[in-house]
């Protein structure tokens, strides 16, 4: 797979606790978007956060929840990631928690396989 020059870049902003089918979600989305052959998805877990509800999202012990935010960062082609916008919206909905998703154009400098992850491994 080669991608340089004009992609898209998709942020998913969700819950860590959310889940889809019993599985937490931000997984389902990573185990979609390689099953749909994507370039790469990268999870990360913030430290606080508030969205639509407006409820604060920490792991203090005072706040109302210590569910964390997790964003999902997935580049592509724009054809791709717009075709793959319409599984993360299902995904979302069906999780019944909401969620962010943003698509923005971003210029690929280098996207290069390395030597220790030529093997396709598998979960």
């Amino acid at each position: 797979m080669n991608i340089e020059g004009k992609a898209s870049l998709m942020k998913i902003y969700i819950g860590e606790s959310d889940r889809y089918n019993g599985r937490p979600l931000y997984e389902e989305i990573v185990f979609e978007a390689r099953k749909e052959g994507l370039a790469g998805a990268t999870v990360t877990k913030g430290v606080m956060s508030f969205g639509a509800s407006h409820s604060i999202h920490t792991m203090k012990i005072f706040a109302i929840s210590s569910d964390l935010p997790v964003t999902i960062e997935i580049v592509d082609s724009e054809k791709k990631v717009q075709k793959f916008a319409a599984v993360v919206d299902k995904l979302i909905d069906g999780s019944k928690k909401g969620g962010l998703v943003t698509i923005s154009p971003i210029n690929v400098r280098k996207y290069v396989r390395g030597e220790k992850y030529n093997a396709f491994n598998s979960f």
